[in-house]
């Protein structure tokens, strides 16, 4: 049997042995929902599938669900869902008159966006340099954010924002059928003084 079953809180926690494969497992539950525990009337407990690193595919997880279904046996509680690790890329290119380059993953940009480049984003964008040419954001769910624009230009949703210049952390977005501008009142400045 590839499935040890806890109870925890009412809950009947399976955990899988990750080694097996996905149709061993199927077998495994089907004999499982099979004995006298889950034959009792009136009896549906919930079951919670760990599932530990293995990672499902979709039909998997249909084949799963349709098991369940056809069985009626226990009420799904839940499983585990193991996400890929949350990663932001790093761009450091200078963008010159009439260049263009497409964003489509979490970036932060350490070049400089001069003006007349173009910049089109599918996911967010942390610029940390100066950026004065033109952001277009490629879905309404893009958020730009960064401290030093002059002069720049930001697109979202067809929507334009034109002669954004300041030096103040800033996020804008698009909310409500408008571009959203929020400059961070908690920026922290490091004021240095100089003991002569």
């Amino acid at each position: 049997m590839n499935i040890e079953v806890k109870g925890i809180n009412g809950i009947l926690v399976m955990k899988v042995n990750e080694n097996c494969t996905f149709q061993q497992f199927l077998d495994d539950l089907n004999q499982l929902l099979e004995q006298p525990l889950f034959q009792q009337e009136g009896y549906y407990p919930r079951a919670f599938f760990d599932f530990g690193c293995r990672v499902l595919a979709i039909d998997e997880v249909h084949s799963l669900m349709d098991l369940l279904m056809q069985k009626e046996k226990v009420l799904f509680d839940g499983m585990t869902y193991h996400q890929q690790p949350h990663q932001v890329h790093i761009r450091k290119e200078q963008l010159h008159n009439g260049e263009e380059i497409i964003i489509d993953h979490e970036t932060l940009f350490l070049g400089i966006v001069n003006p007349g480049s173009y910049v089109y984003c599918y996911q967010n964008v942390y610029f940390l340099n100066t950026v004065k040419g033109t952001i277009v954001a490629m879905n309404e769910d893009v958020r730009i954010f960064g401290h030093d624009f002059q002069n720049a230009q930001i697109i979202i949703n067809q929507q334009t924002l034109h002669d954004l210049t300041t030096s103040a952390l800033t996020s804008v977005y698009y909310k409500d059928n408008q571009i959203i501008l929020t400059k961070e009142e908690n920026y922290v400045s490091n004021y240095s003084h100089y003991v002569g």
